[in-house]
């Protein structure tokens, strides 16, 4: 009797999961009205959009697309998929910058938020989609849902089609475009000073909290 390895069992494991995950993309899509050969990349990117903001420390697309909800990695790599999953080329692109000083300042914000922002010096690397539209490459940022427009925020609801979308942080210059998005921005993280990575982790804490409180009015 043939004995199955650990490594064909984590293949096995591996396969049934990617299935899953495509399974669940094509769900989400049919629930749009595409699939089957019908593409609107504007319907799509509104809808991951408009998914709210929310970091967990979890940057799998999986997740978000479960919870409907993510930070900007995982909403970036869904949109990625599930504009592949229509036959349109997509990948994300990486790009450093300071995330605070990228925000508008609300009066509701608790006063550390409101002081990291004024201050600026969350350093971090964030990330959008590059699509290849019909005639060129086009950036697009879906970090931030209609929720947050009445605040200032780029929420970039006017998009239908044309042009860049506003990014949702000021970039001092791109890192990189990968397909192992997840591993890169890890191994980019980790360059970071302690402190530097202690600061961003409350400032995304004490930001998704505030967002969170705003969803439930």
């Amino acid at each position: 009797m043939l004995r199955t390895s650990e490594n064909e069992v984590r293949h096995v494991e591996r396969i049934n999961e990617e299935s899953s995950y495509m399974d669940a993309l094509d769900y989400f899509l049919k629930g749009l009205g595409l699939g089957q050969g019908r593409i609107d990349v504007v319907k799509t990117f509104h809808a991951v959009r408009n998914f709210p903001y929310f970091s967990s420390g979890d940057r799998s697309a999986e997740i978000a697309l479960r919870d409907r909800r993510g930070a900007c990695t995982a909403k970036h790599i869904l949109l990625r998929d599930l504009l592949r999953r229509q036959g349109t080329f997509a990948d994300v692109e990486i790009v450093e910058g300071d995330f605070a000083a990228s925000m508008p300042l609300v009066k509701t914000m608790p006063e550390d938020l409101r002081g990291w922002i004024q201050t600026g010096g969350i350093k971090d690397f964030h990330c959008y989609v590059v699509w290849r539209g019909p005639e060129k490459e086009q950036i697009l940022d879906c970090t931030w849902p209609d929720t947050l427009k009445p605040f200032g925020f780029p929420v970039n609801s006017n998009w239908i089609g044309d042009g860049d979308t506003v990014l949702a942080i000021k970039p001092r210059h791109v890192k990189a475009r990968v397909e192992e998005v997840i591993d890169r921005k890890e191994r980019m993280l980790s360059t970071l000073s302690r402190e530097d990575i202690h600061h961003r982790k409350i400032f995304l804490k004490v930001l998704s909290e505030w967002l969170a409180g705003l969803e439930q009015l």
